[in-house]
């Protein structure tokens, strides 16, 4: 009987040594999790963000003792201040627990037993100015333990990180343009300039979510370090506005807080630009008479959707909280994409004007960024893969991505040049692979004519 030939499938038994060292780095490239989008850092995942310049702007200081109450390094949950704190992802105003405090005279009250115990719905409506701080010691959540929750606000926008959602439709707001009478009244309550705003201004943000418009504020830093509260991929910006609405459900403030749904505010990043913006000279120009703490002026009304990005349709949304004690959670918040422009001499106006307790000026209010915690940032476009940029956009000095603009035109986030280190990987060991089967292809095909050829000429020799 006719020995047979190498089997055709000897190959897979003992693949040479090259072939060995291609399939081991494809098993490799199996185990490597999510693109490796870990390698790249979460500045918004603890009270630091290392990343500052990921968008080409100077180095700015380590957040580490950015102001705010302290959190633990790297990322970590808060430290559980009471078993209260965590019990509930969203906590109603009557679950809080109440804390010890110092005395407030309209704020806190003493209970039998000699304790100083806060009054949160007037802590809400004031904002408790005189029990919390920036840069001081005293822990927030000592203040409100919804501080300590895990579901909290401002966060870190990764843009390769969120989800398209083309249910998102644009905001619309209705009554925002308002006249110069009634006139409305800006304040220097010690942490901001805030602007109460009069009863008509409505938005929605779909079917069933009708809210109205209670006050606006904003967040700023210094002349060299910028003072947002969210961060695009670890950038901050310039300064940011918040403006806070109240859900129609709902009838009084401290009905709303910590209910899901019950507050929703949009925020736009304010940004430098060579020209002057009329819609915030506005208000700027009031500053100088509101510059102690406590202070306030009437002022004439103004278009308030002139404040925010022409742009309303391409923005981000997820699920927060407060920014400022009581921390409440179920707060909706809306983060655009385009950016509000501000002269450089608008900025330092914001950013020199006002003062605040103990006599020192007011700035640096924001607070520092924190964990999602699980949760996930939707976004009204395709953020990770938008389109080219107009013409005319001006780009930031990274060579990856653009800083969003503002202007007579719109310029949006643009990473569809921007891989990531997992992405790189990925596609190294596709090409690996790639080569690896058509390696393995030949090599069947050599050895299939190595043992085929002499069978042939066998068999034509017998035919003769």
């Amino acid at each position: 009987m006719a020995s047979r030939g190498p089997s055709p499938w000897v190959p897979l038994l003992s693949p040479a040594p090259t072939v060995q060292l291609l399939l081991l780095l494809l098993l490799l490239a199996s185990a490597h999790p999510q693109g490796l989008s870990g390698m790249q850092g979460e500045p918004s995942l603890g009270e630091s963000s290392s990343g500052e310049d990921g968008l080409g702007v100077e180095d700015l200081p380590s957040e580490e003792g950015a102001p705010g109450e302290a959190d633990p390094p790297g990322g970590e949950d808060p430290p559980e201040v009471s078993s209260e704190a965590r019990k509930e992802d969203s906590l109603a105003l009557e679950d809080l627990p109440t804390p010890e405090a110092p005395e407030d005279s309209q704020g806190s009250h003493r209970d039998e037993k000699g304790k100083v115990a806060i009054n949160f719905e007037i802590l809400a409506q004031r904002g408790g100015h005189g029990l919390w701080s920036y840069g001081g010691t005293l822990l927030w959540p000592k203040v409100s333990p919804a501080c300590a929750g895990r579901f909290q606000s401002p966060v870190d926008i990764r843009l390769e990180l969120t989800s398209f959602r083309h249910t998102l439709q644009p905001l619309e707001l209705l009554g925002y343009e308002l006249q110069p009478l009634p006139e409305l009244s800006l304040c220097n309550n010690g942490h901001t300039v805030q602007l109460t705003l009069p009863p008509g201004l409505k938005m929605s943000l779909g079917p069933g979510q009708e809210y109205r418009a209670l006050q606006l504020h904003l967040h700023w830093g210094t002349s060299d370090h910028p003072g947002s509260e969210h961060t695009v991929n670890g950038h901050r910006f310039p300064a940011e506005i918040h403006v806070v609405h109240l859900s129609t459900a709902f009838s009084e403030l401290h009905e709303a807080l910590g209910r899901p749904g019950g507050l929703a505010v949009l925020a736009a990043f304010l940004q430098e630009s060579p020209e002057e913006n009329g819609a915030y000279e506005q208000l700027l120009s009031h500053l100088e008479e509101i510059t102690e703490e406590g202070s306030k002026v009437e002022i004439p009304g103004l278009d308030v959707s002139a404040l925010l990005p022409s742009d309303l349709s391409r923005y981000f949304r997820y699920k927060g909280s407060l920014t400022t004690p009581p921390c409440s959670q179920g707060v909706i918040w809306t983060v655009f994409n385009e950016t509000v422009k501000l002269s450089a001499k608008q900025l330092h106006t914001l950013s020199v004007s006002l003062w605040g307790s103990r006599d020192s000026r007011l700035q640096l209010n924001f607070r520092a960024t924190k964990p999602l915690n699980g949760r996930i940032i939707e976004a009204s476009f395709p953020a990770a893969v938008d389109s080219s940029p107009e013409p005319g956009a001006q780009l930031s000095d990274s060579p990856c991505c653009h800083i969003p603009g503002r202007g007579s035109r719109l310029f949006l986030v643009h990473v569809n040049s921007c891989l990531a280190a997992g992405d790189i990987l990925a596609l190294v060991f596709g090409l690996l692979f790639a080569v690896t089967c058509i390696a393995f292809l030949l090599y069947l095909r050599r050895q299939h004519s190595t043992e085929v050829g002499p069978k042939m000429e066998l068999a034509t020799a017998q035919q003769k």
